[in-house]
């Protein structure tokens, strides 16, 4: 029960994916669930993001992603280039309706944690103004141990409770795959749910539950 933010250490690895199944399998234990992505870029048409959240929690695309900008960058970078201004108020109001009516809300951000909605104002930040709990997705081999500290150390210095890290694709190529669980540890203080490499949009049961306990069930 509660509201959490899905952040990633960077683009493209793997927070859809994790939402999704963490929707999937609150539904299946009869939670009410929904999902949010406030903003999301590099719309063509419908967005791919929303519309996978919206099918797995039956709720309408607009609720789901109310913000849309065609290009592929940052939602304040989108506005610069003279897309559409963005109002906080309203995805403030839109949240809240949505925090009401679910029991759990899973909100999805757009790349990381500071990637900016306006200028100095970040996901962090929104995360902080809405008082969301948050999990982390990074990827599983080189270069996340970087991408992960350095996440977890702007998320503490801005006070967010963090519930848990995520490393997402194991896939036994990257020799650093072994090592990163461990070490990310000994540097977050984090254990890490690992999540294999999957060419099926559904993980594993077991894995669904490891997810689920970092959201309290």
């Amino acid at each position: 029960m509660g509201s959490f933010l899905i952040t990633g250490t960077d683009t493209g690895v793997g927070k859809t994916f994790v939402t999704y199944n963490l929707a999937y399998t609150l539904r299946s234990l009869g939670v009410r669930v929904g999902c949010f992505k406030p903003v999301e870029t590099g719309v063509s048409g419908l967005p791919a993001d929303g519309t996978l959240l919206a099918g797995v929690t039956e709720q309408d695309l607009s609720e789901v992603v109310p913000v849309r900008y065609t290009l592929p960058v940052a939602p304040y970078a989108a506005q610069l280039e003279g897309e559409d201004p963005l109002s906080l108020d309203e995805l403030r109001d839109r949240f809240e309706k949505l925090r009401s009516r679910y029991e759990v809300l899973l909100v999805e951000g757009a790349g990381g944690i500071a990637v900016p909605l306006l200028r100095n104002y970040t996901y962090g930040d929104l995360a902080r103004e809405w008082d969301l709990e948050v999990l982390v997705v990074g990827r599983a081999g080189l270069g996340t141990l970087n991408h992960t500290f350095l996440t977890l150390f702007y998320a503490k210095s801005l006070g967010l409770r963090v519930r848990g890290v995520i490393l997402n694709r194991f896939s036994g190529r990257d020799p650093s795959e072994r090592t990163n669980p461990l070490v990310v540890k000994e540097m977050t203080g984090f254990e890490p749910v690992c999540l294999r490499e999957s060419e099926s949009l559904l993980l594993p049961e077991e894995e669904r539950r490891l997810l689920l306990n970092l959201v309290g069930f």
